[in-house]
């Protein structure tokens, strides 16, 4: 009798098993030397809103992916954020973020050149007065 309930109680754990996942569904591309699109899959447990918890991992996921590519030392700056839903129906919730963004260092405008003009130095009147 003991063999069955132990047969059992593994298959219950294994099917369990299969049901732990990752919420980290992600994928980055270099699009450019200083540019990047990364994606980021939403589920009930990483909504597509973009404050809260979830946008804050998912940002934190962005730095960790640049820093596996050896990309933006300096940070970066997501230009767009887009929402694809890949759901049919009102009741639906998945989809995939795309970021597009760019490092920072690539983000600061080269300082305009400075041109010196000279001044014409004029001529002192020395006046004595006696």
């Amino acid at each position: 009798m003991r063999a069955p309930v132990q047969t059992l109680s593994a298959l219950c754990l294994v099917s369990l098993a299969g049901c732990v996942g990752t919420a980290r569904v992600e994928g980055f591309t270099p699009t450019g030397p200083v540019s990047f699109l990364y994606s980021a899959d939403t589920s009930t447990v990483m909504t597509e809103n973009d404050d809260g918890a979830a946008e804050k991992l998912r940002r934190r996921w962005i730095a960790d992916a640049l820093q596996a590519h050896g990309m933006c030392a300096e940070g970066y700056v997501v230009d767009t954020r887009s929402f694809v839903s890949n759901v049919d129906g009102p009741f639906g919730n998945g989809g995939t973020i795309l970021y597009k963004g760019r490092c920072a260092s690539g983000v600061l405008l080269p300082r305009p050149p400075v041109v010196e003009k000279k001044r014409e130095e004029k001529p002192v009147d020395q006046h004595v007065e006696s």
